[in-house]
């Protein structure tokens, strides 16, 4: 059995709504590889990159929940904030800067395009933040957003 969670469902829409034809490598026609995981692999991420050969990561993290209450301090819903973090690397090809802002690009329309799907209000990208480092002779070109949505009691 499955469990229904935030992260899941996230990733669920990510991947039912995600289109490649919007990230390109940098010759612009050729679509760049991306995937979509749940956050903590029990890997180093530059594995990805570099033996793998994917160019883009989209990684769906553990969700933080407020609980929202009436005036008799019952509960009635949640707000939930779900990080999504873009990462990409320089490669031969590719410009590891310019694919994490088409990706940046997709991730937002994915959200504005599909508000209340999966039983809850609209999703909103409410704040990022930079993350971008070096991992040896590469950098890490990275960015958390978060997504935040309200999602009433089952």
């Amino acid at each position: 059995m499955v469990v229904d969670t935030a992260q899941k469902n996230m990733k669920e829409i990510i991947d039912a709504y995600y289109t490649a034809a919007n990230v390109k490598e940098d010759n612009g026609s050729t679509n760049a590889t991306v995937i979509c995981a749940f956050d903590w692999p029990n890997y180093p991420l530059s594995r990805v990159f570099i033996d793998k050969g994917v160019d883009a990561v989209i990684s769906v993290g553990q969700a933080r929940s407020q609980a929202l209450v009436d005036t008799d301090l019952a509960p009635y819903g949640y707000i939930e904030k779900v990080p999504v973090t873009l990462a990409t690397m320089d490669k031969t090809g590719i410009t590891g800067v310019k694919l994490l802002r088409q990706l940046e690009a997709e991730v937002r329309r994915i959200f504005e395009a599909q508000p209340g799907t999966w039983n809850v209000s609209i999703r909103k990208v409410s704040g990022s933040t930079p993350k971008t480092q070096r991992l040896g002779a590469f950098y890490l070109y990275s960015e958390e957003y978060e997504i935040e949505y309200k999602r009433d009691l089952l």
